[in-house]
């Protein structure tokens, strides 16, 4: 059986997205628009067999010009992310 990952997503302002249980190979998105100030963040918390951490999946300041779809992959080593159409990481956070 693969392994799963419990992902909870909150932004610095009032945004809770819930938490939600993935299955290997499922994905999670949601959209949003980016603040006047560029303060915007979200953060993620997850939970795998791996390992766990809450990281910033997304602050305006360094995502803005980074990526419009940015996209994260759950791995053995940690979370890793993505630019656009890139097949290797530009950021990774290692399990805590």
């Amino acid at each position: 059986m693969q392994s799963q990952v419990t992902i909870h997503c909150k932004s610095k302002g009032n945004d809770d997205l819930g938490v939600h249980v993935l299955s290997y190979g499922n994905s999670y998105e949601w959209g949003f628009g980016v603040n006047v100030s560029k303060t915007t963040l979200f953060f993620c918390g997850f939970t795998s067999q791996y390992g766990k951490g809450v990281y910033d999946i997304f602050k305006a300041d360094r995502d803005t010009y980074r990526c419009i779809h940015c996209r994260w992959e759950v791995r053995e080593d940690g979370v890793h992310g993505f630019i656009e159409n890139a097949t290797k990481d530009d950021i990774w956070y290692k399990w805590k």
